[in-house]
């Protein structure tokens, strides 16, 4: 949904776009869950019980995709805040870590 591997913009910012490809792989798939996990608290503060239920019956993934921008007018700034604060987090712990 979020196409992560691809953008290598935000993959360098992070630091890890020159990984090799099996690290980098379980990195952008924790990336992702978090990333999911994050906007669905968003969302849920957003939608109703309802639109909770009918967007939970979704399966497929561009009909999620289209529901969300329907139903979640801001859902891309939502987005761009999400991923924001991620690398936000990545960074400042990666600053801790290596000191």
């Amino acid at each position: 949904m979020f196409d992560i591997a691809n953008n290598t913009e935000f993959l360098t910012e992070i630091g890890i776009n020159n990984a090799p490809d099996d690290v980098k792989a379980k990195l952008i798939a924790g990336i992702e869950g978090l990333a999911e996990k994050k906007l669905v608290n968003r969302i849920a503060d957003i939608v109703t019980d309802e639109q909770v239920e009918q967007f939970s019956n979704i399966t497929d993934e561009k009909q999620a995709a289209e529901w969300l921008k329907t139903n979640v007018p801001n859902f891309d700034e939502i987005v761009k805040e999400v991923f924001a604060e991620i690398k936000g987090d990545i960074l400042q712990h990666k600053a801790n870590v290596v000191g």
